[in-house]
C-alpha cells in the first residue's frame, strides 16, 4: 500500500534520527545531511520539533484499510524536576525519554517534540490495541528510568493518550482525540494512559 508513513522518503528520515539518536551526534549530521530541513528539528533531542510535525501531519490523508495511531506522552514531573534541580536534568530527562523511544520504535513510526515537555509518535500501520500494547511498553520503561542527581534518584512519570485513525478523519482531528485522552489522562494523576474511547 503506497500510505504516506511507509513512503521511501520518510523511511530514510525515521531510520536518520534513529541513527542521530543513538550515536549523540546531532549537529554534524543534520548541518550535513541535505534532505532535512534543520527547522523541522529539535535541537535538544535531534527529533522532529512541533514544526516538522505539524509538516508531517498535513500529508497524511484517510485511507480505508490503512489506520495510523497518534500517541501523546506527558513528562508529567518535568516542571518539579526543573524546580528542584535545574534545567540540566530536566533537559537529561528529556534526552532520556527521547532515546527510549527511539530505540524502541519501527523506522517507519516517526516520533517528535511537541512541546516543552510532550512528545508525540505516530505509529504506522496499526490499530488501537496495537497502539495499546506499545503505549504500554514505552510508558514501563520510561517510569523505570532513573535519573541521577548526585545523592538522589529520580524516576520519571509519564502520561499518555491514544488516537486511531479512521477513513474519514482528518489528521487534526485524531491529534485533537489524543489530546482529549491525554487531558484526561493528566486529570487522573501520574502516570495514566488513555485513549480515544476510554476518554469520554
Amino acid at each position: 500500500m503506497n500510505h504516506t508513513i511507509n513512503s521511501e522518503r520518510h523511511h530514510r528520515l525515521h531510520v536518520f534520527f534513529k541513527n542521530v539518536i543513538k550515536n549523540k551526534f546531532i549537529n554534524p549530521w543534520i548541518s550535513k545531511y541535505q534532505n532535512i530541513n534543520p527547522v523541522a528539528i529539535d535541537p535538544l533531542t535531534g527529533i522532529y520539533n512541533q514544526f516538522g510535525i505539524n509538516s508531517y501531519l498535513k500529508e497524511l490523508h484517510p485511507q480505508v484499510g490503512v489506520d495510523y495511531a497518534i500517541i501523546l506522552l506527558n513528562v508529567d514531573n518535568f516542571k518539579q524536576i526543573q524546580q528542584e534541580f535545574g534545567l540540566k536534568y530536566a533537559d537529561t530527562a528529556l534526552l532520556s525519554i527521547a532515546t527510549i523511544l527511539s530505540q524502541h520504535l519501527h523506522d517507519t513510526d516517526l516520533i517528535g517534540r511537541y512541546s516543552e515537555h510532550e512528545f508525540i509518535m505516530i505509529l504506522s500501520n496499526t490499530n488501537l490495541e496495537q497502539a495499546k500494547h506499545v503505549t504500554q511498553n514505552l510508558a514501563r520503561l520510561i517510569q523505570t528510568k532513573t535519573i541521577k542527581v548526585q545523592t538522589k534518584s529520580i524516576l520519571l512519570q509519564a502520561s499518555c493518550g491514544i488516537s486511531i485513525s479512521t477513513p474519514e478523519a482528518l489528521s487534526n482531528q485524531v491529534l485533537q482525540q489524543a489530546d482529549q485522552a491525554l487531558f484526561v489522562a493528566k486529570s487522573h494523576g501520574c502516570n495514566q494512559i488513555r485513549d480515544q474511547n476510554t476518554a469520554q
